[in-house]
């Protein structure tokens, strides 16, 4: 079964939204955020609404809960590709730790 998409700002669902694009590590944007990003930017406009998550319906809220927490896994699948790259490029362990706010051990 393919897993439910929404956006990751402004949690709609792709059935909510006109178009859905997907970035790295499991985010998605649709047009709405990005054509707000886009005017915020600019200057001409304030963040709508929607990007405040205290305004959302419940059942946003509950219908968010599984593209999230899936999305949560991507973002840890792209860390550690990402953290496997730079131990493959000998990267001292110390130089990961340190953005990531982790023991050397962790790292």
């Amino acid at each position: 079964m393919r897993r439910k998409l929404c956006c990751s700002f402004c949690g709609k669902s792709e059935r909510e939204v006109a178009k859905l694009a997907a970035g790295p590590g499991g985010v998605h944007i649709c047009d709405a955020c990005v054509e707000a990003g886009r005017l915020f930017m600019s200057g001409t406009a304030a963040l709508p609404r929607d990007f405040d998550p205290a305004t959302w319906p419940t059942d946003r809220f509950v219908a968010a809960l599984g593209p999230l927490h899936a999305t949560a896994e991507a973002h840890r699948e792209h860390l550690a590709k990402i953290v496997d790259t730079l131990r493959h490029r000998e990267v001292s362990s110390a130089k990961i730790a340190e953005p990531l706010g982790v023991s050397c051990q962790t790292a």
